[in-house]
């Protein structure tokens, strides 16, 4: 597959959002992100932003944008450290790592009440919406459910799975109800649905349909993570 020129920019910038973030060598790795961006390419990027109205701004971008490879090291640092939402990442991911197991498990004990793809739905939904402008309403409305504050998504993770993990319907039906008056979010997440699991490096947890749902949790949990090793290398 060639290279194209988003799939270029997602991987020749990544490390330096990586850096800015401050984390850890094992998380998120670079070798994992780069190998999932030449699996979905272009078309398949842009086909997961289109639900949230950004794949217009991209492409516009791709028009005019230099190769980033032209791009010094202090423009990709003074850029990214001007992203406000920088400053989250590194607890967001550190919260859906905290929990992301434990929801998996409780998902199938639960399965008789509430749909599991629901929770794996919502989950995702926390796990990305700090970082998009139009996540911002949706956040709020799920934060005044779940007691907490948008401006803490890390926390809104944690809450959210104490809901799962204290089979709390009332309230992972509440948040589903915040997620669902906003489509666009329900269709971007089977868009990223779609393109993480069509990936043939990535884990296959169900080799038959039906809906991966939860097992959905745990392949993400292992593209964030350095496939099943910790800092030290042990396996975990």
């Amino acid at each position: 597959m060639s290279e194209g020129k988003l799939t270029k920019w997602v991987k020749v910038g990544y490390p330096h959002l990586k850096e800015g973030a401050g984390l850890a060598p094992w998380v998120l790795p670079e070798r994992g992100l780069s190998r999932t961006a030449d699996e979905v390419g272009d078309p398949g990027l842009l086909e997961i932003s289109r639900p949230l109205g950004l794949a217009d701004g991209v492409e516009k971008f791709l028009e005019v944008a230099p190769d980033p490879i032209d791009l010094t090291p202090q423009v990709w640092q003074d850029a990214v450290n001007k992203w406000p939402p920088l400053s989250q990442v590194g607890a967001v991911i550190t919260a859906f790592l905290e929990t992301s197991g434990a929801i998996s498990e409780q998902c199938q004990a639960l399965k008789s009440k509430i749909e599991p793809m629901v929770i794996c739905r919502n989950l995702i939904i926390l796990l990305f919406a700090p970082f998009i402008d139009k996540g911002r309403a949706l956040l709020e409305e799920i934060a005044g459910v779940l007691g907490g504050q948008a401006d803490a998504p890390a926390e809104l993770i944690r809450s959210y799975a104490r809901a799962v993990s204290q089979s709390d319907i009332e309230m992972l039906e509440r948040v589903n109800q915040c997620a669902v008056k906003y489509s666009e979010w329900q269709q971007w997440a089977s868009a990223l649905q779609e393109q993480a699991l069509g990936c043939r490096s990535t884990p296959k947890l169900v080799a038959v349909t039906p809906s991966p749902s939860a097992d959905l949790i745990g392949v993400l949990a292992t593209l964030v993570k350095e496939g099943n090793n910790g800092p030290s290398g042990d396996n975990k």
